[in-house]
């Protein structure tokens, strides 16, 4: 999409990117991402599944949009196999012989995987695929076009197995934020070399030598508000905030060594 383009529903103002569009719509209009993303793209009409059945996909946010497909809907358009009873009755067939050759085995009902044979199955399984690269690889491309196409569910925040109620700081998700657009700029432009002893080779810092980090970020909370119950969304904009701060204000910032970076945080 040309640049130009990506301009405010409600004022016109127009920016070079969706992310620097989407903290000024959330900022001065308190527009939703979803709702930008309906007014820029759809005409304002939630988009719906693709195979036809009417019901409204999922959002993945504003730069990815909404899904094609409700979960398992895909496999209607693009996979007629779960749609063909001959291709059903041959698969059951398959397997029932399977199960009498004692090739397959199910799980029991009511036992959990950490049952002794459920471990050991589960075990066996992992074994297996460790053991074969090819299929390691064909596992991984699997799971990869299953999460593409929402087969298998993309789960975040408190519906992914590694919740913890919410614990996730925010300093860093600002700052990987502020890395490609900021830090990484200023480790370029002095040839990833401490501007202080000459070093390289050595993992180096970009120290805010004017400005504190802190003190930016503070302004960005301020403008933006309180992150409230760990909300996503809303760190996001406040990392983003952070990081155009920085670049449009030609935030200064000098390459340095952990070694000086500690001298200097101990000399300030």
């Amino acid at each position: 999409m040309d640049p130009e383009s990506f301009k405010c529903p409600n004022c016109d103002a127009a920016y070079v990117n969706l992310n620097s569009l989407r903290i000024h719509a959330q900022k001065k209009h308190g527009t939703k991402s979803i709702d930008l993303r309906l007014a820029l793209f759809h005409d304002g009409v939630r988009p719906t599944c693709e195979c036809g059945c009417g019901e409204e996909t999922a959002f993945d946010g504003l730069v990815i949009g909404f899904v094609r497909f409700v979960n398992g809907h895909n496999a209607r358009v693009e996979n007629s196999w779960g749609h063909n009873p001959v291709a059903l009755a041959k698969s059951q067939e398959v397997r029932r012989g399977m199960w009498k050759r004692g090739e397959i085995k199910a799980w029991r009902t009511g036992l959990s995987p950490d049952e002794p044979r459920n471990k050991a199955l589960i075990e066996k399984m992992t074994a297996t695929v460790r053991a074969d690269a090819s299929l390691r690889k064909q596992r991984s491309e699997t799971m990869t076009q299953n999460r593409l196409s929402r087969v298998v569910p993309n789960l975040t925040g408190k519906d992914h197995p590694a919740w913890r109620g919410g614990a996730s700081a925010l300093q860093p998700l600002v700052r990987s934020h502020l890395h490609a657009r900021w830090v990484y700029p200023k480790l370029k432009a002095a040839n990833f070399t401490c501007q202080l002893c000459g070093k390289n080779h050595v993992t180096l810092n970009v120290h805010h030598d004017q400005e504190r980090f802190a003190a930016i970020l503070q302004m960005a909370i301020a403008t933006l508000g309180e992150v409230m119950n760990d909300d996503f969304e809303q760190k996001s904009l406040i990392a983003e905030w952070v990081a155009d701060y920085h670049v449009k204000n030609d935030v200064s910032g000098i390459v340095l060594c952990e070694t000086c970076h500690d001298l200097q945080h101990v000399a300030t």
